[in-house]
């Protein structure tokens, strides 16, 4: 009986070992954005984004400067950008397979399936 048990648990303990962790929520893709000066700017990008969650542009978070020329490579996702952090401000709509140019500057952005 106790071999069984511990046969039991060894194969409970490989399946969660063998798990791969991933969102449930995550939508297949990349958003790309470029910050810094617009003169050179530095490309950003986000991969696999999670739905319905707000993402302040790491890069430019708690920073002065924003993200722009934001380009929306989610064949499946809507991108909701705001010029402001945790998705306050005013916002712009892109569709999937959108982009938008310099003029357009966000500091946070959410995605939604279309």
């Amino acid at each position: 009986m106790r071999f069984r048990h511990a046969v039991g648990a060894a194969i409970g303990a490989l399946a969660l070992i063998v798990t791969v962790p991933t969102s449930a929520n995550a939508i297949d893709g990349n958003f790309f954005y470029q910050y810094g000066d617009s003169a050179g700017p530095t490309a950003g990008t986000l991969e696999n984004p999670e739905q319905g969650v707000c993402i302040n542009i790491p890069e430019v978070e708690g920073k002065p400067g924003t993200a722009f020329s934001p380009r929306n490579q989610l064949p499946d996702a809507d991108a909701m950008v705001y010029s402001e952090e945790d998705c306050q401000g005013v916002g712009t709509k892109l569709g999937p397979d959108a982009g938008l140019g310099l003029d357009v500057k966000f500091k946070s952005v959410i995605f939604e399936v279309a």
